[in-house]
This record gives C-alpha cells, sequence and structure tokens, in this order.
C-alpha cells in the first residue's frame, strides 16, 4: 500500500486523472444504453491515457488512446457500419504499440486487456458487450499492482464489482439487445 501512496505523493496530477478515469470505469455499467456505455467508457480511456502518461507508463497510454478511437468509432457503427473498417483497422496498431512501448509484463496485461475490450465494443449483444469488458478488467488490476497504480487498481474493482452486478441484472431480464434509443441511461 505504501507504494501505490507514494505514487499518488509524487504525482497528484497523474492521481487526479486516475480518479477522473476510476468514476468513468466504475460508471459505464451503470448505462443500459450502449451508446451512454461507450461514451463513458471513453472517458476512462482518456483519463487513465493522461494517468498513464504523467507515470510514464506508454503501453497503457497507447493501449487508452487507441481504443479511445476504436470507442469513438463502434458508438457510430450502429448508425454507419462502414465506420467498421476504421475500428479494425486500428487492431494492428494495437499490436504495433504494444511491441512499440514494450515493458515486459505490464504491456502484456494492458495489451490482453485491450484485446478482450476491442472484441467487446464491437458487439452489439448486450450480454456479450458487458462479459468482454468485465472480462478485461482482471488484465488491467494485474497491470495496475505491477505499476503501482492505485486509481487504476480502485477503477478496476470497481468496475468489476459494478460489471458483475450488471451483468448478473441483464442476465436474469429477458432481453439481450442493447437498447440506443428510447431508454434512460
Amino acid at each position: 500500500m505504501e507504494r501505490f501512496l507514494a505514487v499518488v505523493d509524487a504525482d497528484p496530477k497523474a492521481a487526479f486523472a486516475g480518479l477522473v478515469g476510476m468514476v468513468c470505469l466504475a460508471a459505464w455499467p451503470l448505462f443500459r444504453r450502449r451508446s451512454t456505455m461507450l461514451v463513458t467508457y471513453i472517458g476512462n480511456n482518456l483519463a487513465f491515457a493522461v494517468h498513464y502518461g504523467l507515470l510514464h507508463h506508454w503501453t497503457a497510454v497507447a493501449m487508452n488512446g487507441v481504443m479511445g478511437v476504436q470507442t469513438v468509432a463502434a458508438i457510430w457503427l450502429v448508425r454507419w457500419p462502414w465506420l467498421r473498417w476504421l475500428y479494425y483497422a486500428l487492431v494492428p496498431a494495437l499490436g504495433a504499440a504494444s511491441l512499440a512501448t514494450w515493458h515486459g509484463l505490464p504491456s502484456v496485461f494492458a495489451a490482453t486487456a485491450t484485446a478482450l475490450s476491442t472484441i467487446g465494443r464491437m458487439q452489439r449483444n448486450e450480454i456479450v458487450l458487458r462479459t468482454l469488458l468485465l472480462a478485461s478488467t482482471p488484465c488491467w488490476t494485474l497491470h495496475d499492482l505491477l505499476v503501482g497504480s492505485l486509481p487504476g487498481l480502485a477503477a478496476d474493482l470497481l468496475s468489476m464489482t459494478t460489471g458483475a452486478a450488471m451483468l448478473l441484472r441483464r442476465l436474469s431480464s429477458p432481453s439481450t439487445a442493447i437498447p440506443e434509443t428510447g431508454d434512460q441511461s
């Protein structure tokens, strides 16, 4: 715990950015509409890109940056299916960014989490989307334990908790389609 607090104390700006990301990551599962879930997820990506950048963890910066762009494309896929090519074109960028910023196990966990999130955001089925995004959080947890990110770790734990609760709630309801309009978020 001292290591985590030392990182927070050494860079309060990074801690604040991580706090913003933590709120977004913990909140996305609470929404019902796919677009609202994904917009909130962009907030998580942007805030954690800043957080990890201030801490000099470049693989996590790259993963969050590319995921943010992918998420913007994913939001508009329902309306403009041709954007799928952009989303897929960014997949090799994730691999290249992982290799270019390689830093051992933290890079492995950040890249694995990103791969799961990437596949998840493409899903139109809410249960599959929630399951894959939830599956990415243990990988981010391991990453954050290795790099000493307290906001990241807290966000992961909150996201796993809310994500699992919402997944169980949605599994018990009859509809698995993600509402785009008309539902409250």
